[in-house]
């Protein structure tokens, strides 16, 4: 009798097993063929973080030094001026994406809303040197690709503020 009670539960349990398997094979693929397929971006998606401009298309970064110190890696590294205005603005703004862990945390620190986190994603270079974005690769980014400002707290149901430069953009 404990025979056919074990063999009516590996039949049972085999045939459930393979009613997930039939299920799964008619439902719809979660994955993408990256990289001829692009994967859809989350508005909240964090990954390589920009320079802002306004729509004059000028800097908003004063050099405040605010982002350099919430990096909890060093990766970002600033040299100030001070211009004929007597504002300051960045002469060198520095980006090692090789450190960088996309924390947003500079983001945050940022009192002028200056930085963003683009939706760019794929960051490979041959050599270290090549993930160093200087200040008008980052200002360029910044101006051609999605971004979003992500605060602490904020719910992923809450709009983020996001941005689309006004030309080009990876389209995601």
């Amino acid at each position: 009798m404990e025979l056919l009670v074990d063999t009516w539960k590996a039949a049972r349990s085999m045939f459930k097993g393979l009613g997930v398997t039939i299920r799964e094979f008619f439902s719809p693929p979660v994955t993408v063929q990256y990289p001829d397929q692009r994967p859809r971006i989350s508005p909240l998606f964090r990954g390589h973080p920009v320079l802002l401009s306004d729509e004059q298309g000028k800097l908003k970064c004063t050099a405040c030094m605010a982002c350099a110190r919430a990096c909890p890696v060093n990766a970002i590294s600033i040299e100030s001026a001070r211009g004929e205005d007597r504002k300051m603005y960045p002469k060198v703004w520095n980006l090692n994406m090789g450190r960088c862990l996309q924390c947003n945390l500079c983001v945050e620190a940022c009192p002028f809303d200056a930085l963003g986190m683009a939706t760019r994603f794929e960051v490979a270079a041959d050599s270290p040197e090549g993930l160093v974005y200087d200040l008008p690769s980052l200002a360029e980014l910044g101006r051609t690709h999605p971004y979003s400002r992500v605060m602490v707290g904020q719910k992923l149901g809450e709009p983020a503020v996001a941005g689309q430069a006004a030309k080009g953009g990876e389209g995601n």
